[in-house]
């Protein structure tokens, strides 16, 4: 084991951004305050995939757009703390999945929801690091979201303890949001007028650096959601009924559990790095996932970098999911939701950096595609609903 208490430079070069853990998950950086302040933007442009003719009982068949604005700022308060803001505001329209039928052979078909009118999200997320030592830092996590039919509030506590002689970082936090939901979509009906849910999370990490080419990083976390947890939005069909037609309904409560692992290993040969990511997913809902994704970071000359990343995902089916139902489930609890069916996706992502003096600019593209048949089961029906999309980036990012 290298004893260095100096993470190596060319490493972290490549890593120390990349090993950061989204949300609730712990950082891999040396526990010190940003050094000067830091501007960044980003914006994209997100598209789904018309849905297919063959798949399409009725309403728009064209799916969501979003238009995504991301304004980041950090700056240091003193030589024991920093503060990080994020903005973030989406612009959405389009239409989704409303519910799903059998035509006359029974092979599912979607009825879309009629194209919806322009919608706005907006979310601004801030961190506060204490260092309270130079090896242990505290963070204080607080954010808010506001859209016309939602309102979030969470707040969190993240600790990190890095033991330099071993090259280990330690780390662990909760986080807790509030959200209120008060669903409106025109003349599509909706299932309930005003409903609450809440979350809470907790995680525990540990981070390696092997020696001077190699760090790994692995992450537990477990997560408690509680309250309305259906969507008024979508619909069920069940054949053996008058009235087809009925509310999407499940469980008020669900725990989540997450086994995150992540290895960067530096390639001083090629001035590049291999990642890879191995994420398990597991609730009592019988939904179960795994996500592979492999990527090589390549350096070229002092001032670009070219990504490239490919992600598989699997995952099985909730117990009360079905495409369609021939009578009603005994618990009540019934859902045609794509996004708790059976199925795999594929996606590819490509990105290109270039540092000039204190700018960092970048642009990205990723493609994404999911499918029956990129399931590690065998699946047997097909939900028509499931997506495809195209997201392109451009950003900046400036140290003053």
């Amino acid at each position: 084991m290298n004893n260095n208490n100096k993470k190596p430079s060319a490493l972290m070069a490549l890593t120390s951004a990349a090993m950061a853990l989204p949300g609730v998950g712990g950082k891999t950086e040396a526990a010190a305050p940003v050094s000067e302040p830091v501007l960044s933007y980003h914006v994209s442009h997100y598209r789904e995939a018309d849905i297919e003719r063959k798949d399409h009982l009725g309403g728009a068949r064209e799916r969501y757009e979003i238009d995504t604005h991301q304004l980041g700022f950090a700056a240091p308060l003193t030589r024991a703390a920093d503060l990080k803001l994020d903005l973030m505001v989406e612009s959405m329209s389009g239409a989704s999945p409303w519910y799903i039928q059998p035509d006359a052979d029974g092979r599912p078909v979607q009825a879309m929801s009629g194209a919806s009118i322009k919608e706005e999200r907006y979310d601004v997320q801030g961190r506060f690091n204490h260092f309270v030592s130079k090896d242990t830092v505290l963070s204080y996590l607080a954010g808010y979201s506001d859209e016309h039919d939602y309102q979030a509030i969470n707040v969190g506590l993240e600790i990190e303890h890095n033991i330099p002689v071993q090259q280990l970082t330690v780390s662990g936090g909760i986080g807790y949001s509030d959200d209120e939901l008060e669903p409106t979509q025109g003349t599509t009906p909706v299932s309930v007028v005003k409903a609450d849910k809440d979350n809470l999370t907790a995680f525990v990490g540990v981070g390696l650096i092997v020696n001077e080419r190699t760090a790994v990083q692995t992450n537990l976390s477990v997560s408690d959601q509680q309250g309305f947890l259906s969507d008024p939005y979508k619909l069920v069909f069940i054949a053996n009924q008058v009235n087809p037609l009925f509310a999407d309904s499940r469980p008020d409560d669900r725990r989540q559990w997450v086994w995150l692992t992540r290895l960067r290993h530096f390639v001083p040969a090629a001035n590049a790095a291999f990642h890879a990511d191995y994420r398990y997913f597991d609730d009592d809902w019988d939904v179960e996932s795994h996500t592979l994704e492999l990527g090589w970071y390549q350096n070229i000359g002092v001032s670009w970098r070219f990504d490239t990343a490919l992600r598989w995902y699997s995952q099985t089916a909730a117990y009360f999911y079905a495409p369609y139902f021939l009578s009603a489930r005994p618990d009540g609890y019934a859902t045609s939701d794509y996004r708790l069916s059976p199925y795999g996706a594929l996606g590819l992502r490509l990105k290109l950096v270039k540092k000039l003096g204190p700018w960092q600019l970048s642009a990205e593209l990723e493609s994404y595609s999911a499918k029956d048949s990129y399931s590690l089961d065998s699946v047997e029906v097909e939900n028509p609903g499931l997506v495809e999309f195209t997201t392109f980036s451009l950003g900046f990012d400036r140290v003053f």
